[in-house]
């Protein structure tokens, strides 16, 4: 599969649905817009992004706050998966 890759700045950001049909044929998806690019799934793959992209911003947040050490836990981490 290719990779895409989006860089979020300060595009503007909203949220949306599109309603099930009727007849329950097609599921309510959740949508992200950012900038011109529309993401959308179901509710439980949104929020499996979302967290997704929590944890990135926690480990960018640890990473400026402190490199060393973050690279540190991250080389232990990576042994003991081994």
């Amino acid at each position: 599969m290719p990779m895409v890759t989006v860089k979020i700045g300060r595009e503007k950001l909203s949220a949306q649905i599109s309603k099930a049909s009727p007849m329950g044929a097609l599921p309510t998806e959740a949508m992200v817009r950012v900038g011109q690019l529309l993401i959308c799934g179901s509710a439980e793959a949104m929020r499996a992004l979302s967290e997704a992209c929590d944890e990135a911003a926690v480990m960018a947040e640890s990473y400026d706050s402190d490199p060393a050490t973050y690279d540190q836990r991250e080389r232990g981490e990576a042994i003991e998966r081994r």
